[in-house]
């Protein structure tokens, strides 16, 4: 039986895609694996969204490239839909080029018996029917199939669920249109299905995403809440999360609709991107004024146990040093549970990467500082207003610390030892957890994104991947928590 293996660059979209692409693999009966080292296919699901996504892209190609010997090498996704045939180019070892969600073309290409040309066999390699040019067609055509028996890359009680694909926003600083296409959203009964059958395999949450997830339904004339409430309604779902809302297309009046769902996580994802006036009519952000304080603050009055993230772009071109002491104190007020920040880069096709007054790297990279400092004293504070309180949490992970330790979880140890502790005593203790060896259970509450935020440790003892508990947070970090199961 041949194996194959996908490394998967950049979002959980893309995920989504790859687990869509090993589904197809294991019905032609190719086993899906872990280690690349067991693999006879090698599968680089790469990214293309800016300049450091790229050059992750190549990077990891090079290193497959070094160590192919005699698999087969497939790189798809975005970056290779843009620029497969510089990568057919520059690594002519590469057996299979696709673009995005061409999953039945590359499985083809893959298991069908190679020819060898003459320059092949000079070289010494086989070139595949879909080797020589590369599988790049409209983005548009992205078929859902087989989405419904693929393996999961996430834990076996969590699923990103893709509801659409592409994006009808005119974002000045996104290629993300250009790769992916126009809004293309997924029938409500084909989505319930899919989360029926993923329930039935054990999954008990899952997120929801898209480009614009607000934005679903309207190419097909279906509503975001119809679908979503057709989610509560499934027996065994626990809960569920939604990713990706831009405030400017959806009102706090219905955002609070969705929230009052028994099964939707208090947690909203909706990147802003930045506060400054002049900065969200260069980006072109739909509704980026709408995404005001009082905006959020009326969010937070309904429901105040609400986790907000978003995202800020630093570097915009002409941004300047009264910019981001807007974005500053906007932040300030509003107090995102979690920020992540990236630096802009001038993409191609797009009108910011011919804009004027470009900001030096070195100055982003500052402005970024700035920005990540300030949101660290926000979430400690968000952090540790919920110390001595108690909250349900799922175990994704049971993981060891001792000399074979997990080093990112290490890390959060380490870091958890100087954060703010209810008990001085249980702060002691932690700090012979490395030299104890004692297995630690890796959870989440619903303050908590997978793969997005930080997590919850606490004592594994006879705790199992997948099971709910209840705990309470005795130490917090800006980014991790330290309970005791209660």
């Amino acid at each position: 039986m041949k194996k194959v293996y996908c490394a998967t660059l950049g979002c959980d979209k893309n995920l989504v895609d790859s687990e869509a692409l090993l589904g197809k693999f294991a019905v032609k009966g190719v086993q899906p694996v872990n280690d690349p080292e067991d693999a006879d296919i090698w599968v680089i699901n790469s990214c293309g969204f800016i300049d450091a996504a790229r050059a992750d892209s190549e990077a990891t190609l090079q290193s497959f490239v070094e160590a192919k010997e005699d698999r087969t090498l497939v790189v798809c996704g975005c970056w290779s839909q843009e620029h497969g045939d510089s990568i057919r180019e520059r690594f002519p070892t590469v057996d299979v080029i696709a673009g995005v969600g061409q999953f039945d073309r590359v499985v083809a290409a893959c298991l069908e018996t190679p020819r060898v040309t003459a320059g092949a066999a000079a070289a010494g390699t086989a070139a595949f029917p879909l080797a020589g040019p590369p599988i790049v067609e409209d983005p548009m055509v992205v078929s859902y199939t087989g989405m419904i028996d693929r393996p999961l890359l996430t834990p076996g009680h969590l699923a990103f669920v893709k509801i659409g694909e592409g994006c009808n926003c005119a974002c000045t600083f996104c290629r993300i249109p250009l790769i992916r296409g126009k809004l293309r959203s997924r029938l409500t009964d084909e989505i319930i299905t899919e989360v029926r059958h993923l329930v039935d395999r054990g999954v008990t949450e899952i997120q929801l995403v898209s480009q614009n997830t607000s934005d679903y339904g309207r190419d097909t004339g279906e509503k975001l809440f119809d679908l979503v409430s057709g989610l509560n309604g499934i027996d065994g779902l626990r809960r569920m999360r939604l990713l990706y809302i831009y405030a400017g297309l959806v009102s706090g009046d219905d955002l609070k609709r969705l929230l009052a769902l028994e099964k939707v996580a208090p947690y909203l994802e909706i990147p802003v991107q930045h506060a400054s006036p002049r900065i969200l009519r260069a980006m072109r952000r739909p509704g980026g004024s709408k995404a005001s304080p009082a905006f959020f603050h009326a969010l937070r009055e309904e429901r105040p146990d609400l986790v907000l993230r978003s995202t800020a772009l630093l570097g915009f071109p002409g941004e300047e040093e009264e910019d981001v002491a807007l974005l500053a104190d906007y932040l300030a007020e509003v107090k995102f549970d979690h920020l992540g920040t990236y630096r802009f880069s001038p993409e191609k096709d797009t009108p910011s990467g011919t804009m004027d007054n470009m900001v030096p790297p070195e100055v982003i990279h500052d402005r970024e500082a700035l920005i990540m400092d300030l949101q660290a004293d926000i979430s400690l504070e968000r952090q540790s207003a919920r110390l001595g309180r108690t909250f349900d949490m799922v175990v994704d992970a049971i993981v060891s610390v001792g000399q074979n330790a997990d080093l990112e979880t290490l890390g959060v140890v380490e870091a958890l030892h100087g954060g703010n502790w209810l008990d001085e005593k249980e702060r002691e203790s932690l700090g012979g957890v490395r030299e104890t060896g004692v297995s630690l259970a890796v959870a989440r509450s619903y303050h908590f994104g997978y793969d997005l935020d930080g997590v919850v440790l606490l004592p594994a003892g006879d705790l199992q991947p997948g099971q709910w508990i209840r705990g309470e947070f005795r130490a917090v970090t800006p980014y991790d928590v330290w309970a005791q199961r209660v």
